[in-house]
């Protein structure tokens, strides 16, 4: 089911050219295209918005191959319980000093079936955890029911089956804040004026804060008057970035900026900040199987097709299994940066195969399949790839029988990338899925996919997303203040999930293109062949 782009094609892609042999050149779009020296142009909107740069995802910023780590210790598989086995030769390795790449090491899993009666941590930079392989006969880590604690619920065991977590995150220079001085900082932007920057030098990180006050909620449409109990309060959005110039007071960053800085609605701040994220993080060439109940199944379905969502009008269907009493979550990553997962096959898990939390960053997922998901299937529930941090790049992966399979929650979620993915009987849409997840790109993605309005708590979901050259149905809302976008889609502009919860009133996002791809053929890869050439387009392919 992945979609394969051809190192012909690449090459193509690269040099902003595409043509096929026998057939026509694919059209371009009007915001961004390939300029006469071959080149994207883009086209802004009269406040300076562009469709952004999104080569910054994946490990490292983008194209870089994701390393080979020497093994440090070597487990065998043995009757009955594993973690504690697993647990203490990852505590082994982490203890090691790192090397001048900052790895301390790898732990491989032989291959056979690794009982896990409870989960597994990496708490320090420069570890991996690798199997040998993800097949039915590679290496098995089987997470077992286990007896749930005293008062908690019947739904899902927490933590993850496998966690990577710092002891925290980033720590914020308050004494290093300045102003942003420019009445407006369009989408896409690198520079922005500060009131001094005396205090910054070139490699200093720094989180471009933008605020968004009261006067901004009521303009984006939910503020008490207009949504009653559904109400957004004022919440700023942050961007993780470095510094690669400064001139005078105007400041150059990384990477772009995804949501508009605007006086009008509180402007933003710059601040320094002390990184305490763990990273040179993995997992990789393994699978993972979530014991649960069989006994426990239901015929009932959620968030299907119905205009009222309680229970005496859900979808009856084929009857299936729904035990919650197990692990929702196979792989978690917290407060942690340049980290991968790679190669993975997951089945039953109820929610999240992977799920990057909010303040991870340069995180790579690829190459990975979930399979079978056991848990109920409406609302909260399969969550199948879910990245929540910034610059996350999920690259030719499958989910099978998930909900929001591709899924982004929150407004720290920004700079993520899914490509080449695709979703099979999916039972919703992949979208952006709560509180305005920014500057987002679904590239080459094969699912239902929304950016939109929800009549919810949920409201705008996601501002300045960007659909190209998908296939699936798909609905697209322009938030005001930002804007959706859909070019190359195939497929329905319309979707059937969440009927209730959709608003049709809303404005239309941008379309063009329909039903017919555009060139360049991924926008992705086009966009880190311009700023890193080709041999970095190469490294991050099969």
């Amino acid at each position: 089911m992945r979609i394969k782009i051809s190192l012909i094609a690449i090459v193509a892609c690269c040099l902003h050219t595409f043509v096929c042999a026998g057939q026509d050149m694919l059209p371009t779009t009007s915001l961004v295209f390939p300029g006469v020296d071959g080149k994207l142009v883009y086209v802004a909107d009269s406040l300076g918005n562009t469709i952004p740069d999104f080569s910054n995802a994946g490990y490292k910023g983008g194209g870089v191959p994701i390393p080979y780590v020497a093994v440090k210790a070597t487990i065998w598989p043995v009757l009955g319980d594993n973690a504690d086995s697993i647990q203490a030769a990852i505590d082994r390795v982490s203890a090691l000093p790192p090397n001048a790449a900052g790895f301390r090491g790898a732990i491989l899993l032989k291959m056979g079936m690794y009982q896990l009666n409870k989960p597994i941590y990496i708490k320090a930079s420069g570890v991996v955890l690798r199997g040998e392989g993800r097949s039915d006969v590679g290496t098995i880590l089987y997470g077992k029911i286990t007896k749930p604690a005293e008062g908690s619920g019947p739904r899902f065991r927490r933590p993850a089956l496998i966690n990577i977590s710092g002891a925290s995150g980033i720590k914020l220079l308050e004494e290093s804040k300045q102003s942003i001085t420019d009445e407006y900082v369009p989408v896409g932007a690198l520079r922005f004026r500060i009131t001094s920057a005396k205090a910054f030098k070139k490699g200093d990180r720094v989180l471009v804060r933008r605020i968004g006050n009261e006067d901004w909620i009521k303009k984006i449409g939910l503020d008490t008057a207009t949504v009653g109990r559904n109400r957004w309060r004022p919440f700023d959005i942050n961007f993780d970035r470095t510094i690669v110039d400064i001139s005078g007071n105007t400041v150059t960053v990384d990477a772009p900026i995804f949501t508009a800085i605007d006086k009008r609605w509180g402007g933003g701040v710059l601040y320094k900040y002390n990184d305490e994220r763990i990273e040179q993080v993995g997992i990789e060439n393994l699978r993972g199987i979530s014991e649960y109940d069989p006994s426990i199944r239901t015929k009932e379905y959620g968030n299907m097709d119905r205009d009222d969502l309680g229970a005496q009008h859900r979808y009856q269907g084929e009857e299936y299994f729904s035990d919650e009493n197990h692990y929702a979550n196979f792989i978690d990553l917290t407060h942690v940066k340049n980290a991968w997962v790679r190669n993975m096959t997951a089945l039953h898990f109820g929610s999240s195969v992977v799920q990057a939390n909010a303040g991870t960053k340069w995180v790579t997922v690829q190459d990975c399949d979930s399979r079978e998901p056991v848990s109920q299937r409406w609302g909260g529930r399969r969550f199948t790839f879910q990245m929540n941090g910034q610059f996350c790049l999920v690259q030719r992966c499958v989910s099978e029988k998930g909900r929001h399979s591709f899924v982004l929650q929150g407004s720290e979620a920004s700079g993520n990338v899914f490509l080449e993915c695709a979703a099979i009987q999916p039972y919703s849409s992949s979208e952006p899925h709560n509180r305005w997840s920014n500057g987002v790109l679904y590239d080459n993605v094969k699912a239902p996919l929304t950016a939109r309005f929800w009549d919810f708590i949920i409201g705008w979901a996601g501002a300045n997303i960007v659909f190209w050259n998908c296939e699936g149905d798909y609905l697209v809302q322009q938030p005001p203040t930002a804007q959706n976008y859909s070019f190359g889609h195939i497929g329905l502009n319309a979707v059937v999930f969440n009927a209730a919860l959709q608003d049709l009133t809303k404005s239309n996002g941008h379309v063009e293109a329909m039903d017919r791809h555009v060139t360049p053929q991924s926008l992705y890869l086009t966009q880190l062949g311009e700023r890193l050439g080709a041999t970095a387009v190469k490294s991050i392919l099969k």
